[in-house]
């Protein structure tokens, strides 16, 4: 039997057995103008497409064959469309099989650490937040069947709280960097000591600064904030992916993180952590929304050496974690891990 072609209905094979060719090419030999409706066969990705002018993209038919592996898988719906999430909280690899071009990503570096106090002087000066971990998230890159790289980066060791008016506490360490292929996201500064004018404070977001030594670090542009200053010896908050960090005289609040729902629920992430109290000052600060911790006030007693920690930052988040109060035994405590997120739509 024949094959009608209608010019307004296009071709009826209703009545015809075997199957149609369809044009075949690699993705660099797509249509340079494409229209709306044009369907080709992808020997690079192994399924046909079709080019869909309102998207103003070549989409894969049946997205139900789109097939990748690695970190833990979900299947949600975000404005009526079908993704599948796979969330990374440890380095791991992402492995794309097939049907599959472009993905969106999140990005989130390890929190730094939160700066120690003068453990033994209540009236002495508290250490700053850890800065949180840098932020990156995107839509649109181009991804094809292989193996890409993810590195989720861990959060910094908060510094050491250290006695007598030469030492002073110490920095909080860097949050390690996180990545997913050529995308890095920069580990957040550590919060600087009470009196260490040393120590890595700069990072993705910078880390608040010690309660008797100035200069907070300094955010990446595009991931993060800088820290907050000193005040009344009392330590700033770390920086956050959505804001600065604080200057208090009872120690900064960490900076307010990013809210993100490309998980399917919007969560807050990269926060920083809060400053420590100094000069006896009695009311603790308050980490960042996004996982900062929170920062401990001074002991109010000049006996010192006075037990209780700062909050960590929340694994996963990039959190920075809190800077340490005076006159407490123990130092700042750790940043929170980071994470790497990274979605596709499916039918």
């Amino acid at each position: 039997m024949a094959i009608e072609i209608d010019g307004t209905n296009g071709i009826d094979q209703s009545a015809v057995t075997g199957a149609t060719i369809l044009p075949r090419g690699t993705t660099a030999e797509r249509p340079s103008s494409p229209v709306d409706g044009m369907l080709r066969f992808n020997t690079d990705e192994g399924a046909a497409e079709v080019y869909n002018a309102t998207d103003g993209e070549w989409q894969g038919l049946g997205y139900q064959d789109a097939l990748a592996f690695g970190g833990t898988i979900t299947e949600i719906t975000d404005g009526g469309d079908n993704y599948r999430v796979h969330t990374f909280t440890s380095s791991g690899t992402f492995e794309v099989i097939q049907g599959i071009q472009e993905v969106e990503y999140l990005v989130v570096a390890g929190g730094g650490g939160g700066g120690g106090g003068e453990a033994q002087n209540a009236l002495g000066g508290g250490g700053g937040g850890g800065g949180a971990g840098g932020y990156v998230a995107g839509t649109g890159f181009a991804v094809t069947a292989q193996n890409y790289t993810v590195t989720v980066g861990t959060g910094g060791a908060g510094g050491d709280s250290v006695s007598g008016s030469s030492g002073g506490g110490l920095s909080g360490s860097q949050g390690l960097n996180s990545s997913f292929s050529s995308i890095a996201a920069v580990g957040g500064g550590g919060g600087r000591g009470e009196q260490d004018s040393s120590g890595n404070v700069d990072g993705g977001s910078g880390g608040g600064a010690g309660g008797d030594v100035g200069g907070a670090g300094t955010g990446t542009s595009g991931q993060g904030n800088d820290g907050g200053g000193n005040s009344n010896r009392s330590g700033g908050g770390g920086g956050g992916a959505g804001a600065v960090g604080a200057t208090s005289s009872t120690g900064g609040d960490g900076g307010d993180g990013l809210l993100a729902s490309i998980d399917g629920t919007g969560t807050y992430r990269a926060g920083g952590g809060g400053g420590g109290g100094g000069s006896s000052t009695t009311s603790s600060s308050s980490g960042g929304l996004g996982g900062g911790g929170a920062g401990l006030s001074s002991s109010g007693s000049n006996n010192g050496f006075v037990s209780g920690d700062a909050t960590p930052g929340t694994p996963g988040t990039g959190g920075g974690g809190g800077g340490m109060g005076a006159g407490r035994a123990n130092g700042g405590a750790n940043g929170g891990s980071g994470i790497v997120i990274v979605r596709y739509r499916i039918a």
